[in-house]
């Protein structure tokens, strides 16, 4: 159970990469029409090309991935070969626009150049590892969004073929609005799939603080630090010449942090259900904006495609079953209880292991095909973790198996710990 459920949170989004890839580049093709019309011979096919390659950068990403781990020599010839045709393709686009225009290359490289220094500086100030996490996918999802605006909605008008080309810079405009939208929402659902558990963790661990004049007689402030963190309710710590008492049961967000900012933010991305709900009302009102749009709008053909990625969207986070942040694999707590028909170890019982319980919330058997994979070499760094756990002996560690009681209890909330009491850890 535990192995099912790490394969299918852990499992990258395949088909999500590919339907947020597809809807770039739809919105793309939109934006060329809604400039060139259906004069098909006047787009700018090289840098359509680039722009699609540009947009994929994530799957070719993915994939130099897969040729760093994988030891299949198929899988890494066929990846290698790839990712050298993109390379090829992208610079002989790159050049060709190039010799069109002296400062095409500025406007083409400036992507690249803002992803390095996004990537390698700026994503790397945050050293909170508490909320490293959950900022840096906030931060992404607003920079690839911005990024796919200037991809849709300045390179375009910036290398027209032809002058003579007439087109509405308003109505361009508010596409490359609508666009920016949905492609932060789309690249949220990617991220909270990456992230998991890991994003709702960080999120109900911000806490809330409190500004104070003093502390109290009996209290002792502290130097804020956030490798200090978490801090528990009732601390006092001194941030910025001020003085803030902790709140939450858990606090590891900055003490001066704006509350207007992570209010919204722990409140949606606290509750996985809550957030898919945000969600499905967001796409909801977009598709209701297009509706209307296509209702009295003279361009409505535009407006109509549109609502064809929406309403995918819509229905990709509604249906799908295996989003590891909106539909989580649960753990089948029943399945991981004693069999109360296996043998105790000699001489030793269930309080010896989880304290006065009647219940340990996890079979020998199940633990023990983890220690024989982790022995094996399988299942990777779980297995290992499960092997050393158990030790030499055929019975896990108890310092091991509170662990593991903590941690499920933590990461999967308490309505395990509800359905069956004798399972929450003591």
């Amino acid at each position: 159970s535990i192995l099912r459920h790490l394969q299918d949170t852990e499992s990258h989004d395949w088909l999500g990469e590919i339907t947020h890839w597809g809807t770039q580049v739809c919105y793309l093709l939109l934006q060329n029409y809604n400039i060139t019309r259906l004069n098909i011979q006047s787009s700018n096919f090289h840098l359509i090309l680039l722009t699609t390659f540009f947009f994929a950068q994530r799957i070719w990403f993915f994939l130099w991935r897969m040729t760093q781990c994988s030891d299949a020599h198929g899988v890494r010839f066929a990846c290698h070969l790839t990712l050298f045709f993109v390379m090829v393709d992208s610079l002989y686009c790159g050049l060709t626009l190039a010799m069109q225009d002296s400062f095409a290359g500025v406007y083409l490289a400036l992507p690249l150049l803002v992803s390095v220094l996004f990537y390698h500086g700026y994503s790397k100030t945050q050293t909170n590892v508490f909320t490293a996490e959950l900022f840096n996918m906030l931060r992404r999802c607003v920079y690839h969004s911005l990024e796919a605006a200037y991809c849709i909605g300045v390179l375009p008008l910036r290398f027209v073929r032809y002058d003579y080309i007439y087109y509405d810079t308003s109505r361009c405009a508010f596409l490359t609005f609508l666009v920016t939208v949905h492609i932060f929402l789309s690249f949220l659902c990617l991220e909270l799939h990456c992230l998991g558990s890991e994003a709702l963790q960080q999120t109900r661990m911000l806490g809330e603080w409190r500004r104070i004049a003093e502390p109290g007689p009996k209290q002792k402030a502290s130097e804020w630090s956030c490798h200090s963190c978490p801090y528990p309710r009732g601390a006092v710590v001194l941030c910025k010449g001020r003085y803030y008492e902790a709140l939450a049961t858990l606090n590891t967000c900055m003490p001066t942090s704006p509350r207007r900012c992570l209010w919204p933010i722990a409140y949606i991305l606290g509750d996985s259900q809550r957030a898919k709900a945000f969600m499905l009302v967001a796409l909801l009102m977009m598709n209701v904006v297009l509706v209307q749009l296509v209702l009295w709008s003279n361009q409505w053909i535009m407006y109509a495609i549109m609502i064809i990625p929406n309403a995918v969207h819509f229905m990709y986070v509604k249906l799908r079953t295996s989003h590891a942040f909106f539909n989580p694999a649960h753990l089948n707590l029943r399945q991981l209880q004693w069999d109360l028909s296996d043998q105790w170890p000699a001489g030793a019982g269930p309080s010896d292991f989880m304290g006065t319980s009647n219940t340990c919330p996890t079979s020998w058997s199940a633990l023990g095909e983890l220690k024989h994979r982790g022995q094996n070499g399988q299942n990777g760094d779980l297995g290992n973790h499960f092997a050393k756990g158990f030790g030499d002996s055929s019975y896990p560690d108890p310092l091991f198996m509170s662990a593991v009681a903590a941690s499920t209890s933590f990461f999967f909330g308490n309505a395990g710990s509800m359905r069956y009491p004798d399972l929450a850890p003591s």
